[in-house]
């Protein structure tokens, strides 16, 4: 990403006055309504201190994407900014996300890769993709990017059927939560050795902690169980975002 970052410039950087983080709360006329966006002091403080660099395409991207009905499915920075350093730690050459909307984080993963890498783009909705891609296009990474629209459960067959188990090293999910167990298991057949799962939403505003669990939350929770069990891996459920469960196949 280096190279688009110098293209051009640097953008959101330590999001403080970052150009990304001022004009969504210029539009919101302040602090959003939505849990999601009102960061408490010290997530605030963290991600203000976090070297985020957004390039004018991802940023671009954003703004765009902040007028969508449906933009509160949009990808948070520092969501953002742990796929980024995942990917740099394992070297990421192949990305996958169920999920992807109008393609905030895909494009965030996308200008990740190698010449040679590939993203697999998720989703049920053509018309959430097309949002993204002018902007995967002036990014210079569109060649790099598959779309499969349809139930993401089909999309991941497909993919191993294809003959891609164990060749994906990030997957981002973010898409149904009542699907969240079955996209574990799929996922964990495509994921290379010292590949790393991401899932969002995983604690759900606090939801997971309810005594009583409804749908979809008894689902994501049920999903944070079966990955603490898992053999051959090493999990962690953060605190970023909406809650991020990060699980990586040892092996």
């Amino acid at each position: 990403s280096s190279g688009i970052n110098a293209e051009y410039g640097v953008f959101g950087a330590a999001l403080g006055g970052g150009i990304a983080y001022s004009m969504r709360e210029k539009r919101r006329g302040g602090a959003s309504q939505n849990s999601k966006w009102d960061k408490k002091p010290l997530q605030d403080y963290c991600i203000k201190h976090s070297n985020i660099v957004e390039p004018e395409p991802l940023v671009l991207l954003r703004q765009t994407t902040a007028k969508h009905e449906r933009a509160i499915m949009e990808s948070t920075y520092d969501v953002g900014q742990l796929l980024v350093l995942l990917m740099r730690m394992n070297k990421s050459r192949n990305v996958l996300e169920v999920g992807t909307f109008t393609g905030v984080a895909l494009l965030k993963m996308a200008l990740e890769l190698p010449e040679d890498g590939k993203a697999y783009a998720l989703d049920v909705s053509e018309d959430y993709c097309n949002v993204g891609k002018p902007f995967m296009k002036m990014a210079g990474v569109d060649n790099k990017v598959e779309y499969l629209i349809g139930p993401a459960t089909e999309s991941l067959a497909q993919l191993s059927g294809r003959g891609l188990n164990g060749t994906i090293d990030m997957v981002f999910i973010d898409a149904d939560k009542g699907n969240y167990p079955n996209y574990l298991e799929a996922c964990l057949a495509l994921l290379s050795p010292g590949g790393v799962i991401v899932f969002d939403n995983s604690t759900f505003n606090g939801k997971v902690c309810l005594p009583k669990l409804e749908e979809p939350f008894n689902h994501i929770d049920a999903t944070n169980k079966r990955a603490m069990t898992l053999p051959g891996a090493t999990t962690i459920l953060l605190d970023i975002g909406d809650g991020c469960l990060v699980i990586r196949k040892d092996k």
